[in-house]
């Protein structure tokens, strides 16, 4: 492990040398066992680090995805991540040792597409272990594993005498004896270092899904899952675009499914190149599984691995990896999806069963140029929006019957919107009658029509289209959320609030519609029940922000629930730190200035909302219905900022 990564006699919290605490309370509840064990970390790692810290985090992402597809195979755990470290147990010695030894050859392999290969060292050994409620291990046999591990060369499996008893008799293992070594802590231990026969360390792709393990987790009920980022194991790490659409595909398609909640990209998509261990992820996003995975492309060849864990306690419950040619991508996506619903022991509707994954295209390239266009629409700044419009606008001409690439590119003018004097409503009209054209039965493309709908102040025919995507596909988050939004626009208050409180029951997490709920309450005269939704909304955003801390709208977003809860200082430090991320976000501006009109730093907030319009903000018809511009209706300067937004 790397030198950062800790003094074993110093930390034993982190390698589990001692249980959380010593009272009979702990020990009643912690369970011994005789397990197999292993630590690995990565050679020269905070060398490495000082010298190319994106680099050496390179590295870890691939460290991590190779354990979390290799442990598993082999029928053991992952037990936790620690920066460049992991620890695994196993049932067997034997399955420990092939484990190990296939992930250090794989590591070195797949390291070096970062320029030269790099080598793991890992140290195995067989102890009795206290386990933990939460899974974590505790006792001498983990402590003895770090050391055996520390004391092994560059690319190494090393070995204890008590794992090499269990294999002496093996043909397909080579011992070498190092003899007796005192190790720290631990006292005098034989050591040796152990060759596997390469056929050895292969078990088929199918094993995991043999285990009676796997069958029995299947059955208890999970009904939450996230999606995270697949890795990109591309030699050239420029793929990352096609791991996240692939990801998001599948996360949209399982979110489709009545009884399973399924957090939204921005919170799965937080946990990118994360060292977190599999219960934490559980936690933090409210789920009791998660999908993860990797990528590989080269050429036409395309390689998927995927694995289902149960967030509870860190056992996977399927796994499968796919090798084929790039043509196939939306046949993979869908048979994962199947697969996790199987797994996950869940019944499809008819409506569900054959609505997972669509073809959308069958031209390869126009897929791959929306995938880059919806990777950057995400990062939700003018200059990506504008940028994702042009790969949208790519992938239409390579293929014009690419009816989601034109939803995608109505969606990118109604969003530019403001900005410049090209006419995006006239672009956006056009692109989504084309799109509706090729796929009437899409209901992201009837949210696409409804929002320039919206937009063009058509609320009748924005509402017909947002009725029939919601018919189309009910839980469809967006589909609510802007026709929620259009309803606010046009008065229809009553219908707003239902319509976000619908959009809530889809996206529990979500802070926004629940601030935006809280402002149609307020509207409504209901101020019990707003100030009630702004302290929900103030609870979402805080444990948003656990996973994006650097987003600068969840925090402006806040500062105006703060500010009508009488928060006042922590608002003004929150609408400050919106402002240094993101100084001239359009909609960052507006809800600033927002949050300073309830502070009541009248010419601040006018002169936040006067920047907003410089900046591109298209909100002549949602500005004068926002209660949180109530005291300065009358002001002559917020009258001429509201007239110049009417004529713009």
């Amino acid at each position: 492990m790397g030198s950062d990564y800790r003094d074993l006699g110093n930390n034993s919290r982190l390698l589990g040398s001692q249980p959380p605490c010593n009272s009979l309370f702990w020990r009643s509840i912690m369970q011994r066992t005789l397990i197999a064990l292993w630590f690995a970390d990565i050679v020269g790692y905070s060398a490495h680090a000082a010298k190319d810290e994106a680099g050496a985090l390179r590295l870890v992402e691939i460290l991590q995805a190779l354990s979390r597809e290799t442990v598993p195979r082999y029928k053991g755990r992952v037990v936790k991540f620690a920066g460049d470290a992991v620890l695994a147990e196993f049932p067997s010695a034997e399955l420990a040792v092939r484990a190990a030894a296939r992930l250090s050859s794989q590591f070195t392999e797949q390291s070096a597409a970062t320029g030269r290969a790099h080598n793991l060292r890992l140290g195995v050994h067989l102890g009795d272990v206290a386990v933990a409620a939460d899974g974590d291990l505790y006792g001498d046999g983990v402590n003895a594993a770090a050391r055996i591990q520390e004391a092994a060369d560059a690319g190494q499996v090393m070995i204890s005498e008590d794992v090499w008893r269990q294999l002496r008799s093996r043909q397909e293992f080579r011992f070498e004896h190092l003899g007796e070594r005192s190790l720290k802590g631990i006292g005098s231990i034989g050591l040796y270092v152990v060759t596997v026969e390469s056929d050895a360390t292969r078990l088929p792709s199918s094993n995991i899904a043999n285990d009676p393990r796997a069958g029995e987790e299947k059955n208890r009920g999970i009904r939450s899952l996230a999606v995270l980022p697949f890795v990109d194991l591309s030699a050239e790490r420029d793929q990352e675009y096609f791991g996240d659409g692939v990801a998001e595909e599948i996360l949209n398609a399982l979110a489709k499914i009545g009884g399973l909640h399924v957090p939204a990209r921005t919170s799965c998509f937080a946990f990118r190149g994360a060292s977190v261990d599999a219960r934490d992820i559980g936690r933090r996003l409210s789920v009791e599984a998660f999908l993860e995975g990797s990528i590989r492309k080269s050429g036409n060849r395309l390689r998927v691995t995927v694995q289902l864990i149960d967030a509870r306690n860190g056992y996977q419950l399927w796994s499968e990896r796919f090798d084929r040619e790039i043509d196939d991508i939306f046949a993979i996506q869908d048979e994962i999806a199947r697969s996790v619903t199987n797994a996950l022991g869940l019944s499809l509707s008819k409506r569900e069963e054959g609505d997972l994954i669509k073809q959308s295209t069958s031209n390869v390239e126009a897929y791959e140029f929306y995938l880059r266009g919806r990777k950057l629409f995400q990062k939700w700044t003018r200059q990506n929006i504008e940028l994702a419009r042009q790969m949208f606008q790519r992938a239409s001409e390579l293929d014009p019957n690419f009816a989601d690439a034109w939803a995608g590119l109505a969606t990118a003018h109604v969003h530019l919107f403001g900005c410049d004097s090209e006419p995006h409503l006239q672009k956006a009209r056009q692109a989504s009658a084309r799109a509706l054209k090729l796929d009437p039965q899409s209901a992201e493309v009837h949210v696409a029509a409804g929002q320039g709908l919206s937009m063009e102040q058509r609320y009748v025919e924005a509402a017909a289209e947002f009725e029939r995507a919601i018919e189309l596909e009910p839980t469809l988050f967006d589909a609510h959320y802007y026709y929620a939004r259009a309803c606010f626009k046009s008065g229809d208050l009553e219908k707003s609030l239902r319509l976000f409180e619908q959009a809530q029951g889809i996206r529990p997490e979500d802070h926004e519609t629940a601030y935006l709920a809280g402002l149609a309450l307020t509207k409504l005269g209901r101020h019990d029940e707003a100030r009630c939704a702004q302290k929900r909304a103030l609870e979402r955003v805080s444990k948003y922000l656990e996973l994006n801390p650097n987003e600068a709208r969840p925090y402006v977003l806040a500062a105006g629930a703060l500010a009508r809860l009488g928060e006042t200082e922590r608002a003004r430090q929150w609408i400050e730190r919106a402002m240094s991320l993101a100084p001239d976000d359009d909609a960052v501006l507006y809800n600033a200035g927002c949050a300073l009109a309830l502070l009541g730093e009248e010419e601040p907030a006018l002169d936040a909302l006067e920047r907003a319009i410089d900046a591109g903000l298209a909100g002549g018809d949602w500005v004068p219905r926002d209660p949180d511009w109530e005291h300065l209706r009358d002001h002559p300067r917020f009258q001429a900022l509201v007239a110049r937004l009417a004529g713009s």
